[in-house]
């Protein structure tokens, strides 16, 4: 089978801010080992590095203690990455206006101490609610002038104070609730609002439907369309697929149908192009629902959250097909990048990409079809000093690393006459990047163990991204993916084998060079 692509850069192109996560587990840090963060959700996120997120916070009954902890949480990741922040809070209902007017100032309250004595800049938007809920899910949808009402006294109280967080209008989900934005812009809402938002999740198409790309595609692009004139831009806050919402021994499972089901591998082709098809239609940015998992419930009453990139079972932290295919996307689909235009004829063919303003570039290719596909790549005005990596996931052969490490590249492509030839395998996704530099991380010095203890110095390569440990039974061992034992991000791991060993200890680059 052969098709072919072709991508260019547009005179002028508004500017993407990312494709990332909501990041629930923030509010569940304290609750984390060591271990869990250091080596999984925390050596994770550095490595994908998102431009975008979505999280809880804000909220008026939101204590010191909780906010403090936020403010950790948010120092290891998302500072680091300079991650725009979206929060989304929750209240009760108020009645007076000077009840509403406390409700502004508590929250107020909350975000300037984040932002001013906290110091987590990079808090940029905010909605009172989470999908139109107040005391029900999504019941002021019903009643849009009462959240009108409660942005309004937001809105003057950030503008009293003088913080930077813009107000976000409407958060409503699914689609057939983002009518609720045209209210809000016949009703006065535009000069309060500085951004606008919605959430979907597809219950109503099957990972096997080639049709679902151009509908969702479709539906993002008419609501991106309605705001252009009012030069405002929209978010996906939340995304993701079928929910199962079966109740199991009286414990609700709000899970993702297809981690359940047997179609895990396969269902990252959909959730990596309705990314691709929101990028596309103009989105500012866009955050799958969730980044890790919930714990397992102590009681009946909490619930049970199984969406996450990474597992949280007991001790099973281990990572889903998912992040080797959509963390490709939120990887290299960088904050501050523009959208590429890219064309194909080909039906079974889905793409999207992005340029930066270092003449780097990174394009996305879904292949839908049931064999391997030989493809050209006409890049049309594209800089190429340096060939394309390609990084590749096939469906049927996934790249699993029981570490949660991104895969490597698997080729270099050179580009002749700004064209390229390229095979992907059937039913994958195929990421071309010259978004890197060809380099060798400092070595990591100062090696030594204790009792099972191995610690080290800490890296000053400009680009550190995390480590790999490695052990083998002589000294000249040779490290490999069959002798590392962890990545991690702290200058430490404990071994509890009990085996005595040598150890050797790598530095991996944000490059993914190691």
């Amino acid at each position: 089978m052969k098709s072919k692509i072709t991508a260019r850069k547009e005179p002028i192109m508004a500017r993407f801010c990312g494709a990332g996560f909501h990041n629930s587990e923030a509010g569940l840090y304290r609750k984390m080992s060591d271990r869990q963060f250091n080596e999984v959700v925390g050596k994770i996120y550095r490595e994908l590095s998102p431009g975008f997120t979505r999280m809880w916070g804000g909220a008026p009954n939101w204590t010191k203690e909780e906010m403090d902890d936020f403010a950790e949480y948010c120092e290891k990741t998302h500072i680091p990455a300079n991650t725009s922040i979206y929060l989304t809070g929750h209240t009760t209902r108020h009645q007076t206006q000077q009840e509403k007017e406390e409700y502004a100032r508590n929250v107020a309250d909350k975000l300037d101490y984040l932002i001013n004595e906290k110091g987590i800049k990079n808090i940029e938007f905010y909605c009172m609610s989470n999908e139109l809920s107040i005391e029900d899910w999504g019941n002021i949808f019903f009643e849009l002038p009462v959240f009108k009402d409660y942005h309004t006294y937001l809105y003057r109280e950030f503008k009293r104070r003088n913080l930077p967080v813009k107000l976000l209008a409407t958060d409503a989900s699914p689609y057939e609730r983002w009518e609720s934005i045209d209210w809000a812009i016949s009703n006065g809402m535009v000069p309060i609002s500085e951004i606008f938002g919605g959430h979907h999740y597809v219950n109503d198409f099957e990972p096997q439907d080639l049709d679902f790309y151009k509908v969702f595609y479709k539906n993002v692009k008419k609501t991106v369309k309605k705001l252009l004139p009012y030069e405002r831009r929209f978010i996906l806050g939340e995304f993701g697929l079928a929910q199962d919402m079966n109740n199991v021994n009286g414990v609700k499972m709000d899970v993702c149908k297809y981690f359940y089901d047997g179609q895990e591998a396969y269902s990252a082709l959909m959730i990596t192009e309705m990314a691709l098809a929101a990028i596309n239609a103009g989105v500012y940015a866009c955050a799958l629902w969730t980044f890790t998992d919930y714990p397992n419930p102590k009681g009946t009453d909490f619930r049970y959250n199984k969406w996450g990139l990474t597992k949280w079972d007991g001790d099973d932290y281990s990572p889903r097909d998912w992040l080797y295919c959509y963390g490709l996307i939120a990887k290299y689909f960088n904050k501050d990048s523009k959208p590429l235009t890219i064309e194909t004829e080909d039906y079974y063919l889905r793409c999207g990409g992005v340029s930066n303003d270092d003449g780097s570039f990174s394009i996305a290719i879904v292949n839908r079809h049931e064999e391997s596909t030989d493809i050209t790549v006409s890049l049309k005005a594209l800089s190429t000093n340096q060939p394309m990596r390609k990084y590749v996931y096939d469906s049927a052969n996934v790249p699993r690393n029981k570490f949660g490490d991104m895969q490597s590249y698997t080729e270099l492509i050179s580009v002749t006459e700004d064209t390229a030839c390229i095979q992907v395998p059937a039913n994958s996704v195929t990421l071309l990047t010259t978004d890197y530099i060809n380099r060798t991380p400092c070595t990591v010095e100062d090696v030594s163990e204790d009792n099972g203890m191995i610690r080290w110095s800490k890296s000053t390569d400009p680009y550190f991204c995390y480590y790999r440990i490695y052990k083998g039974d002589s000294q000249n061992f040779v490290p490999s993916y069959d002798n590392q034992i962890a990545s991690t991000i702290v200058e430490s791991y404990r071994d509890e084998s009990g085996v005595a060993g040598f150890y050797k200890v790598k530095v991996v680059d944000r490059f993914g060079n190691v």
